[in-house]
């Protein structure tokens, strides 16, 4: 999954693998450059075809996932960044969302390219880093929001099951004791309707989403941070570390040493 999940930082950013993400929300705005091949962003129901040097931009609380069709090798970067750092954009962020989120690459402000390449060299931590990454986040959405048609963000009701599916298995996926039919009470319908949602929208069951959210979230903490794998089993919502094995060599075929091995890095 995305690089956001619990314990959310202010600002992320990578270049990673272009990977197929499922649907997830998240409080951050998220822009994503893609730097090799070609990518597919869905928001909603729309699907975004994305080649390189396109620019994404993904406002804050909408349900978005990532598909990759490409044979080629793909490669993109991604920024995160809270709300807060984006100075006079901060409400249009929260209240409006672009009808089309895609900039393509010959519209892409060379400032933009300039700021992220910028940002993506700054390794080190510095006291006046937090300034400098506000300022450059200002420049990008400077030169990106007006190249955007904004209309009103969609309110999710009540009856909005897709919406709220998503944001409890955000809010919930690393608790070990999650389980469709707690989650079915809590979200006072049945679990019949709950098991339709996951197999009539995200095309799995249950256990299969819940267990994707938490490998992915397992494969971040294992490419950025220094956690041990017992730590990370655990903040990941898996019962035991044979569960957790089991279950990532199942989806990523290799073990988790294999994995860090290949892929620690240290986030720009």
């Amino acid at each position: 999954m995305y690089p956001l999940y619990k314990d959310e930082k202010d600002f992320e950013l990578y270049r990673r693998r272009s990977v197929h993400i499922g649907p997830h929300l998240h409080k951050s705005l998220e822009l994503v450059l893609v730097l090799e091949g070609s990518l597919e962003l869905g928001i909603g129901q729309e699907l975004y075809h994305m080649e390189k040097g396109d620019l994404g931009l993904v406002f804050p609380e909408l349900i978005h996932h990532y598909q990759v069709f490409d044979t080629n090798p793909c490669r993109s970067l991604y920024l995160l960044a809270s709300p807060v750092m984006a100075g006079p954009y901060q409400k249009t962020l929260q209240q409006l969302c672009p009808e089309n989120p895609v900039i393509p690459a010959k519209k892409v402000h060379a400032d933009v390219a300039y700021a992220l390449e910028t940002l993506t060299g700054r390794r080190k931590k510095k006291p006046e880093d937090d300034v400098i990454r506000q300022a450059y986040l200002t420049i990008i959405l400077a030169r990106t929001l007006p190249l955007l048609k904004l209309i009103e963000k969609p309110t999710p009701g009540d009856g909005d099951l897709i919406y709220r599916t998503v944001s409890y298995i955000s809010a919930h996926f690393t608790e070990e004791d999650l389980s469709l039919t707690g989650m079915a009470r809590d979200l006072y319908i049945s679990p019949f309707a709950l098991s339709r949602v996951f197999s009539g929208t995200f095309h799995m069951n249950f256990s299969r989403y819940v267990n994707e959210m938490r490998i992915d979230y397992a494969k971040h903490l294992l490419a950025y941070t220094d956690q041990s794998v017992t730590e990370i089993f655990e903040n990941a919502g898996f019962g035991s570390q044979r569960t957790f094995n089991r279950a990532f060599r199942e989806y990523v075929h290799m073990t988790p040493k294999e994995f860090r091995d290949a892929n620690q890095i240290q986030p720009s």
